[in-house]
């Protein structure tokens, strides 16, 4: 299956999502490739933290840009899961993954330039789908506040603009704002092998929900 992370927004946390995913997959006993197609190259870098540190399980990285039609095409039947990380912006990587995607996750915050890119998503999913019918979408909340007071409030909004689109759905994970995701990318990490509870627990969830989508 390939899983290809985008949207047309940036620092909404699409690497973050990859490599945690990633890292799910293989304690599943799944083989994973990630596909780095976006030239700010965070997941190879974190690949080679991973390897430089020697932390098992080891990640397959391999970077590819422009069109990547073809090459999705052709790592479909050598891996069980192929993550694409695609920059956050229209960009030909994007487009061209969701030719070949069963399933397009796109993180955003709940603000207002984050769902300001959603009509944009919109025309691009549409027309993805006149050659790729089988690609079903779905908006990942990220970075949400943790704060009692407010987080209720913003889960609402986001649903309720999200429901605003029938071309997408929205996954009942969340994820959100915590230091422990920046720090286990650093260390070239999953949250999964370390020990927030929290993030563990979201990641799960993630990962779970995203199996019953593709089952």
């Amino acid at each position: 299956m390939i899983i290809l992370i985008g949207s047309n927004k940036g620092g909404c946390g699409k690497s973050t999502t990859v490599t945690n995913l990633a890292i799910a997959f293989a304690k599943d006993k799944k083989e994973v490739l990630i596909l780095d197609a976006d030239r700010q190259s965070t997941a190879s870098r974190w690949g080679g933290d991973r390897e430089h540190y020697k932390v098992a399980p080891y990640i397959q990285i391999l970077q590819k840009y422009d069109n990547v039609q073809s090459s999705l095409n052709q790592l479909r039947d050598k891996y069980d899961v192929v993550l694409v990380d695609v920059a956050g912006r229209n960009s030909r990587e994007m487009l061209s993954s969701m030719l070949s995607s069963d399933l397009l996750i796109c993180p955003l915050q709940c603000s207002q330039p984050d769902l300001d890119t959603l009509g944009e998503l919109k025309e691009q999913v549409v027309q993805a789908g006149d050659f790729n019918p089988k690609l079903k979408t779905y908006i990942y909340q990220t970075m949400a506040s943790t704060n009692l007071k407010v987080k209720d409030k913003e889960r609402k909004d986001f649903k309720e603009y999200i429901n605003q689109f029938e071309v997408f759905k929205l996954l009942n994970s969340v994820n959100y704002f915590r230091k422990i995701y920046k720090d286990a990318i650093s260390e070239g990490k999953s949250v999964l092998e370390l020990g927030n509870d929290d993030a563990i627990n979201e990641v799960s969830m993630l990962y779970n929900e995203i199996k019953n989508i593709l089952s």
